[in-house]
């Protein structure tokens, strides 16, 4: 076995599949609190260094983490023998991957209304399915030791981020940043459903899933409730019943945000 080999070999690595609230759902849920904990701390020392320092850090090992998985779904060790075999399936442009290129983007990007757009997408849209997956990460985890900790660490470090940039006020709540981040939600859900119709009609997915955002018209939506919804329903009624219920769920937790807000300056005022 050569080097290379060593290490695809290693990226899988397995364990025992964690289970909702067993130690490892735990720990998880332990170090996304004490890492709200640390930067709550912090905020008074906030500034543009220390965003950008928040925003690479998360961004870089999430995406570390995501080409790491790649590899390991896409090449396989049988018998000795080393073989390609890509997993379009897995293909990293989902509603929850999308905080790595925005965080990372927004690094080398200036305070200016394209950054403030992108990261109210983080604090309004994308916190969504990262709350449900830490409280719900059942069908999240597998025997994969890296797939665990990649999954965990893109979910709980979007969420921990998301409530950063409120608790820091970088992204204030307004209706102005709600309304930015439905316009960068409603482009990524365009530019998935071209990548659902163009690499499905180009013949290069041979037999093989491709569901972006899970919103393709050629596969069942894997997620649960809007795959009943797609099966039975006209799919250009799906889809608006996808991105309502999105929108639907960023203006909850715009309101939410804004109630603990408030209590929050009514208490730090008394």
């Amino acid at each position: 076995m050569n080097f290379f080999e060593k290490i695809i070999y290693s990226l899988q690595a397995t364990m025992q599949t964690p289970t909702p609230f067993g130690w490892f759902h735990i720990l998880c849920i332990f170090l996304t609190l004490f890492s709200i904990f640390i930067l709550y701390k912090l905020r008074n020392k906030y500034n543009e260094k220390q965003l950008k320092t928040v925003l690479f850090i998360y961004g870089f090992i999430a995406l570390v983490l995501e080409l790491l998985k790649q590899i390991s779904w896409s090449f396989n060790y049988e018998n000795g023998i080393i073989k390609w075999d890509y997993q379009w399936y897995a293909f990293p442009f989902q509603l929850c991957s999308t905080p790595i290129y925005v965080s990372l983007i927004c690094v080398f990007l200036k305070n200016n209304k394209l950054r403030q757009s992108l990261l109210s997408y983080i604090s309004f849209i994308t916190i969504l399915g990262s709350f449900m997956t830490i409280i719900i990460p059942t069908s999240c985890f597998t025997k994969d030791v890296l797939v665990n900790i990649h999954t965990m660490w893109l979910h709980c470090g979007s969420f921990v981020l998301s409530i950063y940039l409120v608790m820091t006020k970088e992204v204030d709540l307004n209706i102005k940043n709600l309304i930015k981040a439905i316009i960068v939600f409603l482009i990524f859900v365009l530019f998935a459903e071209i990548l659902n119709i163009g690499l499905y009609n180009s013949g290069i997915l041979k037999d093989e899933t491709f569901n972006m955002f899970y919103i393709s018209p050629y596969f069942i939506s894997s997620l649960p409730v809007f795959d009943v919804i797609q099966q039975n329903v006209e799919f250009i009624i799906f889809l608006l019943i996808y991105i309502i219920s999105i929108l639907l769920g960023s203006i909850i937790v715009y309101l939410i945000e804004k109630i603990i807000l408030k209590r929050r300056l009514k208490y730090e005022n008394k």
